[in-house]
């Protein structure tokens, strides 16, 4: 039999990876050049959004800007984001704030200072931008899209939308847009610029809501720019005159970006307007960094990938320091180009690098091109993407928010139309705190409220001690509070507690349990202080439990601990077991003896000297350990004096779960059922107990039977009685 050589085997796979890595390479130059062309149509239509007015006169330095924002940031996006075909450079919801800044100085500043400063504006809102992202992602901060309310999303998403839709017309008509002049802005309507980029606007929009295919919009942008062209020759204007009405951009050879550091710019800066814009600058940050957020998560679920947010921040947004410094728009991830980008057959990063070759080519030789562009249609572009964000965030919303949530989104628009979007923000996150505190406060503050005699006991006593204490249990309540306590929930838990103690009759003390409690603010601390005075002008003592370190504190700088205030126990058990100790101390009913007990609880007919006979004393010094948790049970024990408790070893730490005093049975479930301890029983006073161990209590069911069943009776009906008790007592918590 022939063998195959080994090297054939190596030309077949060689020849097999050089054809997908030239499928790969084939997809990712087409998918390029189809997000190229886009990403070029959006900063030219970004750029005359942002230069307009005096600044019109430099729009291809504006053009240069955001074109080699794109470029810079494609580089650092194809070197280290965690979504490789993810679409990076200027994107919509950042352009409209960035728009305002530079007409904001434009309005203020002397003609020869305009384009310096509208230029110091963009750099230093780039540097802040890419400073606050590097350290968000250095100091993992990239959960903080979790902490923003939904309705502040949606309403700072829906206000862009506005802008967006306003600015493109704007850069259609070249005139800017203000509430101000709105009725003089309005005659423009019949200007067939604005008609023509409306319409353009929303066929773009429409036809690609309808067709889902990677080629509709670079289609619909060659035909709109084709037909705006068709048009205006047919309505007989030429290129100059379609130039000098506004059709179409000045004419420019190249579109390049200018350094801060070039002759003249540094010296020509106003830095009293650049202080005036500290507000817009502030809100660029925030937009661009919840959009940045905002597009990772929606490209996870798009892509059903995992985005590390933390790693992009960083590589972002040492990117935006860069572009920044060299002159360029700060930008992130434009989710649309991202879809396309895939849509497109994109395979790798290598489409980001064709789409940055683009811009380059853009910028040092698309002049004589990009100045073909129609300005509608660089507003129609502006539309569309306007229109797609208010059809998401203001009437698709509407059925996935409440009310008050969606009001919220469109008092945010609204706010922004009159004042602008700092305010804007500021006025949603206010109604998203109020809505909050509103609805925090409809939350009960108390938990529930019990009965002493409601609460399980993990003391044991004697029969006589036992009874009084079931008898006075409704003259201590607890009141377990829960959540926050705040301005919100003060009034509801000043209203609660004041009807318990018009309606307690013969309470004599309220415990309020903090358990529960995550936070206390000054408003609940001075509730709470006004209550504690009342309780006890009606002559009803308060006591605290549960109460860690910050509360205390804040309860003490309210005045609500001191000399004179609530006693403060580590824990219900613990208050109750005070309690309980003080009511049988005043009351002087003392626990009774042993024998007391078994002589009631003896039928007729058994001597009480009969029983003890075939038990033996035991004494325990303070301290001694009766047996362990985990030792075979050999013996029963009944406690004639002193006391012990029991503890469970749990997660390495011993925890007391039960007291026993005199008049007790001790570890009879274990001999009986013959199974290991279940807790460790150790004496915390010197103690006197009665043994029966496991051989006498054998013996005993041989010679005298009557008896041991008797014993067995009188220890079952005591351990019915424990599980009658916390039967009953789990029913009251449970209510």
């Amino acid at each position: 039999m022939k063998s195959v050589a080994p090297s054939a085997d190596a030309g077949s796979h060689a020849a097999s990876a050089f054809s997908l890595a030239l499928t790969r390479a084939v997809r990712d130059l087409i998918a390029g050049l189809i997000v190229g062309l886009v990403t070029v149509s959006f900063c030219i239509s970004a750029a005359s959004l942002m230069f307009q007015g005096s600044l019109a006169a430099h729009l291809p330095v504006a053009i240069g800007a955001a074109l080699i924002g794109a470029v810079v940031l494609a580089f650092f996006a194809a070197w280290g984001s965690s979504l490789p075909l993810a679409s990076v450079g200027p994107e919509p919801t950042t352009v409209p704030v960035l728009a305002a800044i530079t007409a904001g100085v434009a309005a203020q500043t002397a003609p020869q200072a305009t384009l310096a400063t509208a230029l110091a504006a963009l750099a230093i809102t780039g540097i802040a931008l890419g400073l606050t992202w590097w350290l968000m992602g250095r100091f993992r901060g990239g959960e903080l899209i979790r902490y923003i309310p939904y309705p502040v999303i949606g309403g700072f998403l829906g206000s862009v939308g506005w802008l967006l839709l306003i600015g493109g017309m704007s850069v259609a008509t070249g005139a800017p847009f203000q509430l101000g002049n709105a009725s003089s802005w309005l005659s423009t309507l019949t200007d067939p610029r604005l008609a023509t980029g409306l319409v353009l606007g929303v066929v773009i929009w429409q036809v690609t809501f309808r067709v889902k295919h990677m080629l509709a919009l670079p289609a619909m942008i060659l035909l709109a720019g084709l037909g705006t062209h068709a048009g205006l020759a047919l309505s007989g204007v030429d290129l100059a005159t379609a130039r000098a009405q506004g059709w179409l951009l000045s004419p420019f050879q190249k579109a390049l970006p200018v350094w801060l550091g070039s002759s003249g710019i540094w010296d020509a800066i106003d830095w009293g307007v650049l202080t005036q814009q500290a507000g817009l600058m502030l809100s660029a940050v925030i937009v661009a960094t919840i959009s940045l957020l905002l597009s990772d998560t929606s490209l996870e679920v798009a892509w059903e990938e995992r985005a590390d947010i933390n790693r992009d921040l960083r590589w972002l947004g040492g990117g935006n320091l860069l572009l920044s410094a060299a002159g360029g728009v700060m930008g992130g991830v434009s989710i649309s180009r991202s879809l396309l980008n895939r849509a497109a057959g994109a395979a790798s990063r290598g489409s980001g690098i064709v789409m940055a070759g683009m811009c380059l080519l853009g910028m040092g030789w698309g002049g004589p091109i990009l100045m073909l562009v129609p300005r509608p249609l660089l507003g129609g572009l502006m539309v569309f993407i306007g229109l797609g964000m208010f059809k998401t965030w203001i009437v698709d919303s509407r059925l996935r928010l409440s009310r008050g949530d969606y009001l919220t989104v469109l008092g945010m628009v609204g706010v922004t139309a009159l004042f602008g979007f700092l305010p804007a923000v500021c006025v949603g996150v206010l109604a998203c705190c109020v809505s909050f505190a509103i609805a925090s406060a409809r939350l009960s503050p108390v938990r529930r409220m019990i009965e002493r005699g409601a609460w399980p006991s993990k003391v044991e006593r004697g029969d006589a001690q036992a009874r009084f204490l079931r008898g006075v249990g409704d003259k201590l309540r607890i009141v377990e509070l829960q959540g926050v306590l705040f301005f919100g929930s003060a009034t509801r838990l000043t209203q609660r507690v004041e009807a318990l103690l018009q309606q307690a009759g013969g309470t004599e003390r309220l415990l309020f349990d903090f358990h529960y409690v995550r936070w206390v603010d000054s408003s609940a601390v001075q509730s709470l202080s006004r209550l504690f005075k009342q309780a006890r002008r009606q002559g009803v003592g308060v006591e605290l439990s549960n109460l860690s370190l910050p509360m205390q504190q804040a309860l003490l700088a309210g005045g609500c601990l001191g000399a004179d205030g609530p006693v403060v126990h580590p824990d219900i058990d613990t208050a109750l077991c005070a309690w309980d100790d003080e009511v049988l101390a005043r009351a002087n009913v003392s626990e009774g003896s042993l024998e007391d007990w078994l002589t009631k609880a003896l039928p007729p007919g058994i001597a009480l000297d009969d029983v003890l006979a075939w038990f033996e004393p035991l004494w325990l010094a303070r301290g001694e350990a009766l047996f362990t948790q985990g030792q075979m049970s050999d013996a029963l024990y009944l406690v004639r004096s002193g006391r012990l408790g029991a503890y469970v070893l749990a997660q390495g730490q011993e925890m007391r779960v039960r007291t026993v005093h005199a008049g007790s049975a001790i570890g009879e479930m274990g001999l009986f059922r013959d199974i290991p301890r279940s807790a460790t029983i150790r004496a915390e006073q010197p103690s006197e107990l009665l043994q029966l161990r496991r051989e006498r209590l054998e013996a005993l069911q041989i010679e005298q039977p009557e008896l041991a069943a008797v014993l067995y009776r009188l220890f079952l009906q005591q351990l019915a009685g424990r599980v009658d008790q916390l039967t009953t007592q789990a029913h009251a918590l449970s209510v």
